[in-house]
């Protein structure tokens, strides 16, 4: 409650901050062919922080300085210096390419990993070549090289990986496709497992309470995935993918320009892995058998008045097969899985923007998803069945604009979100309908670049729950000739529990489901989860002699006031029930990135969880499955002829494993999981910018978890479960294939 307060007082006394005014110059920079330059940089002579201009080359800037001089700066242009006499004046700068070159070549550098130096949030960029480092098919697997994110398997039968945030389960950090949400109900536990990473531009992922405009599910922090967009240089995409385990992916991306002002792109997406493994000799498939086929189509358009829009399709079919190798045998006494997922998703986003008011936009964004499931475990004779379905709709209406001037910013808007959900399994029959209105008004004041503070608050009424307020706030200020940076954060988030779709893992297995003192008013019997989540980070950038070097530290702590809770710490059982002051979650990381040489990139992290997860009649517990801590070093060298070379270790501390001491199900002297190292490693070699070959290995000291499947001899007694894994399976992995990309005019 006493944090509640601080943050509506903090709210509360904005306004009164935003009576500042100041001088703003404005102006717009353009090429000797009257092109706008987008991305140019501007600022004082005497100061190193500035601005950039936006896609129609505008910029604004505040003048508080003594010298009247601004210098204007981007890629193959000489730079420009300009006397600024009048404050009321628009400047028209024209920059001069450096060779004299009759049309101007634009080149911007995207970057590949870092901390976003714009943000007021704690917010992690990852470019496509990041996550091209490793063995990168799907989104689940897209953050081997981020110290930010744990990403490990859920079970030992279906190769579903899971990502942990801040010490945290997934499903309590907002995974949204251009900022629209995504993965979540139904899609919660295998929709990172569907989204091609060869699809995906780039990753921002934010610590912490995200902002108030995307929704109050955001309790641990925020992932907005960039797709590929229509106009866009590449053309053309041919991605193949093998491995050692006989998985096999294919990815085809093309797209045309219509006219000027209409693209599209079609994706297409064909993933097989037909071969039985079972390296470890417990009967089961170390992987399952599967099917996948998906496709999407896109268009975006834009306007000579500032309409601009884009628009998505897709289909997705998956299916998988795991389980005994006998089953898939004919033995119909076997232990068999079987799982299919299909999924149809339409979003759109239109926006207009203007011209001679840069500040001022107006935007609208609009989600359908509709997907159905059904999985069985066992056989004829011996079965449980878990069947849903679930379609989610979603529109959130924006405008932006400002207070007097630019340093006083504001975004507002309504929001819609419904979601209706089906499920059934094991006698167990759910049925909920949740319709949630919202508005939402999110203020910034930004006197220069290297401050800012942001104030959100968002009210929503829920149809189920009804009701409720979210605040949040977010400051960054760089000092230090822009040099170093802190930035603090604090706000709530909530969110409805689907407790049978985002914990299937105890789907194999014999447990006996439960649900603990429900209230058969709400869904599952189960009460709203709230959190209050505060958090810090510090950046520091030095020389060490020559080497650039970046320091990042960052503390979180997540505290949950009503929390939902899967109980597996008595054998036989899953439990599901509602905790008043449950799980507190502590986060520490600390981050150097090195660049030793012009081509060599270094980065090393470690990483420290604190986690308490509090049980009826037991009281606060180690949140199972969570390693406490983590060392990383990930290692990239470059070559002059387009040659790299990258290589990842990471050590995992000891993780506790759910259940009573004297239902330890396996064959350890404590409760907890030994400490391991995984290392990965690849070589890709690029020819002529359009084709590259890669050759990789992950696991390579081939460790394995021992007997991951408890009972996996008798699949059918009460002790059978899939679900305990907290190591690698298969073991050591090699894999290769290559890319073929077409740019525009090549």
């Amino acid at each position: 409650m006493k944090n509640i307060i601080i943050i509506i007082l903090i709210l509360l006394a904005i306004p009164s901050i935003a009576q500042h005014e100041g001088h703003i110059i404005k102006g717009r920079v353009v090429s000797s062919q009257n092109d706008p330059v987008t991305g140019a940089y501007v600022r004082w002579m005497d100061k190193e922080a500035g601005v950039f201009t936006d896609s129609a080359g505008s910029f604004q800037i505040e003048h508080h300085h003594e010298a009247p001089y601004l210098i204007i700066s981007f890629a193959s242009y000489t730079i420009d210096t300009v006397y600024v006499k009048n404050m009321d004046s628009t400047y028209i700068i024209s920059l001069k390419s450096d060779n004299e070159m009759e049309t101007a070549l634009i080149i911007g550098k995207r970057i590949n990993y870092g901390l976003s130096r714009l943000s007021p949030r704690t917010t992690i960029l990852l470019g496509e070549r990041e996550f091209q480092k490793a063995a990168c098919c799907n989104l689940s697997e897209s953050f081997e090289n981020s110290p930010a994110i744990d990403a490990s398997f859920a079970d030992a039968v279906t190769g579903t990986k899971q990502i942990k945030m801040l010490g945290l389960d997934g499903f309590y950090t907002l995974i949204g496709k251009e900022y629209m949400p995504a993965i979540r109900t139904l899609n919660s536990y295998y929709g990172l497992s569907l989204i091609p990473s060869s699809w995906i531009e780039g990753i921002q992922i934010t610590k912490g309470a995200g902002s108030v405009v995307n929704g109050y599910e955001s309790m641990a922090g925020q992932i907005n995935i960039e797709m590929k967009k229509p106009f866009d240089k590449e053309s053309f995409l041919f991605d193949q993918f093998v491995s050692e385990g006989g998985r096999t992916e294919t990815d085809l991306m093309y797209r045309k320009d219509i006219n000027k002002y209409v693209a599209s792109s079609i994706f297409l997406k064909g993933a097989f892995r037909p071969i039985k493994n079972d390296r470890n000799n417990d009967g089961f498939l170390d992987q399952p058998l599967s099917k996948q086929f998906q496709a999407m189509n896109r268009w975006q358009f834009m306007s000579d008045k500032g309409i601009e829009g884009i628009a998505s399709i897709s289909y997705n079919n998956d299916t998988k097969e795991a389980g005994q190798l006998a089953y898939y045998d004919g033995d119909n006494n076997a232990y068999g899985i079987d799982l299919n997922t299909k999924q149809f998703d339409v979003f759109a986003k239109i926006g207009k923007a203007f011209k001679d008011k840069p500040y001022k936009s107006f935007g609208s964004q609009y989600a359908f998803n509709n997907t159905s499931f059904l999985g069985t475990y066992g056989n004829s004779i011996n079965s449980k069945v878990y069947e849903a379905k679930t379609s989610s709709f979603y529109v959130n209406l924006l405008y932006q604009s400002i207070i007097k001037n630019t340093f006083h910013e504001f975004q507002t808007g309504i929001s819609f979100q419904s979601d209706d959900m089906d499920e059934k399994y094991d006698g167990f029959a759910f049925q909920r309908t949740e319709i949630v209105p919202g508005a939402f008004f999110e203020y910034t004041y930004k006197p220069k670049e290297t401050f800012s503070l942001v104030g959100g608050i968002r009210a929503d009424y829920n149809s189920i729950f009804g009701m409720s307020v979210t605040p949040r706030f977010h400051s960054k200020y760089r000092f230090n000739k822009d040099k170093t940076a802190i930035r603090l954060s604090a706000g709530m988030g909530r969110r409805t529990s689907n407790p049978l779709a985002q914990n299937q893992q105890i789907f194999a297995s014999s447990r006996t489901l439960a649900f603990i003192n429900p209230d058969w008013s709400l869904p599952y019997g189960l009460e709203q989860e709230v959190s209050i989540n505060s958090g810090m980070s510090f950046e520091h950038q030095f020389r060490l002699g020559y080497m650039p070097v970046t320091l990042g530290l960052d503390y979180f702590n997540t505290s949950f006031l009503s929390e939902v809770v899967l109980d597996r710490e008595t054998a036989n059982t899953a439990l599901f029930y509602t905790v008043k002051n449950g799980t507190r979650a502590n986060s520490f990381q600390s981050q150097v990135d090195l660049q030793p040489a012009r081509r060599t990139e270094i980065r090393l992290a470690y990483r420290m969880f604190d986690v308490q997860t509090k049980y009826n009649d037991i009281g606060y517990l180690a949140k199972p499955f969570i390693s406490k801590h983590r060392s990383f070093i990930n290692v990239t060298q470059k070559t002059r002829n387009d040659w790299q070379f990258s290589s990842t270790g990471t050590w995992y501390g000891p993780q506790r494993i759910p259940g009573y001491r004297d239902y330890v199900l396996f064959e350890l002297s404590d409760d907890y999981s030994p400490s391991f190292i995984l290392l990965n490693a690849q070589i890709s070699k690029t020819f002529k910018k359009q084709f590259e070959v890669y050759l990789g290995a992950e696991n390579i000291l081939n460790y394995k978890q021992d007997n991951p499947i408890e009972e996996a001899v008798n699949p059918f007694s009460e002790n059978f479960d899939a679900g305990m894994v907290w190591g690698p399976i298969f073991g050591r992995m090699i894999y290769g294939g290559f890319r073929w990309r077409v740019q525009v005019g090549s």
